[in-house]
């Protein structure tokens, strides 16, 4: 028996038949006191890399749709997205709270690291040793955001992903109406971050309940109060979000905005499986040579390799408990946990296999839940197996190295090595190398001016304080519908905008390495590249350590610093 285990807490009562309980960490203060500790580590820990950016263009859909909301624009109505709310608003309220500035922005992630470390403390160490439960946590905090330090929807709706898991948890143990309740709202505020994570979510809880409920021979688990009160919890959230935009006057362009996707995202953003997001050239680099260079470079990638395996392992372990359920025929008990934690897991891959997007940067963005199953393997023996105790201590050691090595090469890359520095309108940031674009912006450019700039990097905008004149922050060819390229040339005209960046390579090189699924005959033909070319001129190529840019002015304009002829 543990320390603090004085509540009943039989570990591995019945190895033989896999029927245990679960030890509940929340009656024990010592464990509170553990994962407060890690959420402070956690938060120190993360805090070196708010400043760093490497110009992620991806970061800059979010923090841009919230200055057009601080502007007075409406989301659907006056500017384009095909995502949920959830995360416009949610950074909108942050800027107006607290100021307008990139460290603001990036200052919810390191909190959102500690609550990801103390939450999976807690849930894995319901099955697993203390030190098991803190490795997981760790394992966790080095891989995870580090991996993906941006403001981006993905990270926003993992954590209130993480937090229905958990409240769905408590709710198998205690049975109480708070907790369903919780998990409905947290389940349905998912979904409006990012609606096929929140549908995942919300298809792989009814999984786990319903093998539950199919197993519990005696009496059902969840009585009429805690069904009423998770479908109040999802209902609320949605009927709020439907009654503001309807107010808004935009309540169908909301809606066909949110399905969007399913017609275009697909498209461009196919991927396959596991796929891993590594420029072709650097392969060879990282693969190649000699037999020792590749197995220590094998090691240092490991968690690309590793994540994609864990649903498959979801689905072993959630089979073997949901089979000996009826043995237990008990709520709260551990195979019932092992049920609805790989459910869950699994209705959150299934969301990205759904969307095209099962690629190893995905696999990062909902691996807490996939993490648990890690540990459990490495660990915890979810399923009785003398080869699986005899190499657990080698399969812990492979996983803290592997992982190590990933995070070290995340942070020795990251805020121990920054390159240079930039001085921005929204404050100063360390760059992974120079950029030319933005101080040759600032100075041409005034605030609240807009520029176009094609074909993706709306992270410009936010760090320049403009706007684009039209209703999309990016255009990609592949993705967006030739409608909207006509209706965003269409604005682009009328506004007579006197700026343009368009970046060079973009189709020619970026699009194949990040989006191979895009056709070609798509890239061979740019209506908008042809309408900037025919209206605007050339007037410098400006570096950047992403890509090369050409500033261009409208044909009736000069360039900065031009002298012009009396």
């Amino acid at each position: 028996m543990e320390a603090g285990a004085s509540v009943k807490s039989t570990r591995l009562s019945d190895e033989s038949s896999g029927a245990h309980e679960v030890y509940l960490p929340e009656k024990a203060p010592l464990e509170w006191g553990i994962a407060a500790l890690l959420f402070i580590l956690s938060v120190l820990y993360l805090w070196p890399f708010c400043l760093i950016s490497t110009l992620n263009p991806d970061e800059g859909i979010a923090l841009q749709g919230a200055q057009r909301i601080l502007s007075g624009q409406v989301l659907y109505r006056d500017f384009f997205s095909f995502l949920t709310p959830g995360s416009y608003y949610w950074l909108a309220l942050r800027f107006k709270i607290f100021g307008d500035s990139f460290l603001v922005a990036r200052a919810a992630l390191p909190l959102y690291g500690g609550i990801f470390s103390a939450v999976t403390y807690l849930l894995a160490r319901r099955v697993c040793s203390r030190w098991i439960a803190a490795l997981t946590a760790y394992l966790l905090l080095i891989v995870g955001l580090p991996f993906r330090f941006l403001v981006l929807h993905n990270w926003d709706s993992m954590l209130l992903a993480f937090l229905a898991l958990y409240c769905a948890v408590r709710l198998l143990e205690t049975r109480g109406w708070g907790w369903a309740f919780a998990t409905g709202t947290l389940a349905s505020l998912t979904f409006l971050f990012e609606q096929s994570k929140g549908t995942g979510l919300i298809l792989g809880l009814a999984l786990g309940f319903f093998l539950i409920a199919f197993r519990q021979t005696h009496r059902p688990f969840l009585n009429r109060s805690c069904c009423l009160a998770m479908l109040a919890g999802l209902a609320w959230p949605v009927v709020v979000t439907l009654v503001y935009f309807a107010s808004m006057h935009c309540l169908v362009p909301m809606l066909a905005d949110w399905f969007w996707p399913l017609q275009h995202y697909s498209g461009a953003n196919r991927l396959t499986y596991g796929y891993i997001t590594i420029p072709f050239d650097a392969w060879d680099e990282l693969y190649g040579g000699k037999l020792a260079h590749r197995v220590l470079n094998i090691i240092l990638t490991s968690p690309f390799f590793i994540l994609p395996v864990l649903p498959f392992l979801a689905v072993g372990v959630g089979a073997f408990h949901t089979y000996r359920m009826r043995k237990e025929n008990r709520v709260g008990g551990a195979s019932s946990y092992y049920v609805l934690t790989c459910a869950t897991s699994l209705g959150l891959v299934l969301s990205t296999v759904a969307t095209g997007r099962p690629d190893s940067t995905h696999f990062f963005y909902v691996g807490p839940p996939l993490l648990l199953v890690l540990v459990w393997i490495v660990g915890g023996r979810p399923v009785p197996s003398q080869l699986l105790a005899k190499v657990q201590p080698l399969c812990v050691a492979l996983v803290l190295i592997g992982f190590t090595a990933f995070g070290m090469a995340l942070l020795v890359s990251g805020p121990l090595t920054p390159k240079a520095r930039l001085a921005t309108r929204r404050g100063v940031l360390a760059l992974s190398g120079p950029d030319a674009v933005i101080p040759y912006v600032l100075k041409d450019v005034a605030a609240g001016e807009r520029i176009f700039i094609y074909p993706y990097q709306p992270i410009y905008y936010y760090l320049t304080a403009t706007f684009s004149p039209t209703r999309y922050e990016y255009l990609q060819l592949g993705m967006h519908a030739p409608e909207q390229m006509k209706e965003a040339m269409d604005e682009l005209a009328t506004d007579r905008t006197k700026v343009v960046l368009y970046t060079l390579s973009f189709n020619s090189e970026t699009v194949s390495e990040l989006w191979p699924a895009t056709p070609q005959h798509v890239l061979a033909t740019d209506p908008v590249r042809d309408f900037i070319f025919s209206r605007y001129r050339p007037c410098r190529s400006l570096e950047s350590f992403r890509w090369r840019y050409v500033y261009m002015v409208r044909r009736d304009l000069g360039c900065p610093g031009e002298i012009s002829s009396p």
